[in-house]
């Protein structure tokens, strides 16, 4: 007897596919001792503030009141998420502004011929004005960050970008700036990379007719791999996808003069990553999964 499966709406087929997207993160959630309770709440507040920023695109009202009528969350709760929100960009803002500026004084000290070489390496710099060396007040201030001057030692030796000699002098070890102790940015990188390809998915579900399709590629291997083989898939992406991602950073650099637009513009980019195939055929889905191997969501 033929299996008879049962008829989906796109609602629900929506709803699985939630599921399945975040099916991969419970190692985390588990690990990072993330609660049932947790949960709800990040989906509670992401919900109210998508719902605002709906309504204000449609010119509707959008005040504490009206969200809290339309999502059954008391007014006053919404008032608490909306202030913790505020209070989260601004932290995140602030160091990701610190990163940043650390970032630019390293920079700055590789590139600068004030600050280095020749041959592009950094000068040991004083740390009090001494004959004719160059010091490090004199790479802060060219460098024209607004990081005070222990704020930014602490930092750059915190994580051994630079060292401090007797006192006297400071020496760059490495232009990247990577912070050390917990890999917070590993972290972060996570929602910016899903964010990335939930929004691809989006567009080329909503778009226009005359919007174009983003590029949407998917393979899967015919046939499951040893360990070895996985390794040897690995190597050649690393090869072939490095070169193609530097290829595209390179044209895009280029197109600065024509296609820079400082005032509606929008930045755009592409990924791409190795994953294991984790589907598994399953006769009590209610639908049928779509084959992966060279697959788009615009075919």
């Amino acid at each position: 007897m033929e299996l008879q499966l049962a008829p989906e709406d796109e609602r629900t087929v929506f709803l699985d596919a939630i599921e399945e997207s975040l099916r991969p993160l419970m190692r985390a959630v588990f690990r990072y001792g993330v609660s049932y309770q947790d949960l709800i709440g990040v989906v509670r507040a992401l919900y109210i503030f998508s719902l605002r920023e709906r309504y204000e695109d449609q010119g509707r009202p959008a005040d504490e009141a009206r969200l809290s009528l339309m999502t059954g969350v008391t007014r006053g709760e919404v008032v608490k998420l909306f202030a913790s929100r505020v209070e989260r960009d601004q932290q995140r803002a602030l160091a990701a502004k610190r990163t940043d500026q650390v970032s630019q004084l390293l920079g700055k000290w590789h590139d600068d011929p004030q600050f280095s070489t020749p041959y592009g390496a950094p000068l040991d710099l004083s740390l009090r004005p001494e004959g004719m060396f160059r010091t490090f007040d004199q790479l802060l201030m060219a460098a024209g960050t607004d990081l005070d001057r222990e704020t930014a030692i602490d930092a750059l030796v915190a994580n051994r970008c630079a060292e401090v000699h007797a006192g006297k002098f400071i020496r760059c070890t490495t232009r990247a700036f990577l912070p050390v102790g917990k890999d917070l940015s590993k972290i972060s990188r996570l929602g910016r990379l899903g964010s990335a390809l939930h929004s691809t998915f989006a567009h080329n579900l909503f778009k226009s007719p005359t919007e174009p399709s983003y590029f949407d590629r998917t393979m899967v291997s015919d046939f499951p791999l040893s360990e070895s083989g996985r390794t040897a898939m690995l190597s050649q992406l690393r090869e072939e996808g490095e070169e193609f991602i530097d290829g595209m950073d390179r044209w895009v650099s280029t197109k600065a003069v024509g296609f820079k637009d400082e005032q509606s513009g929008r930045r755009y980019g592409v990924t791409a990553l190795f994953f294991e195939d984790i589907t598994k055929d399953d006769i009590g889905r209610a639908h049928i999964r779509v084959p992966l191997r060279n697959s788009s969501i615009n075919e």
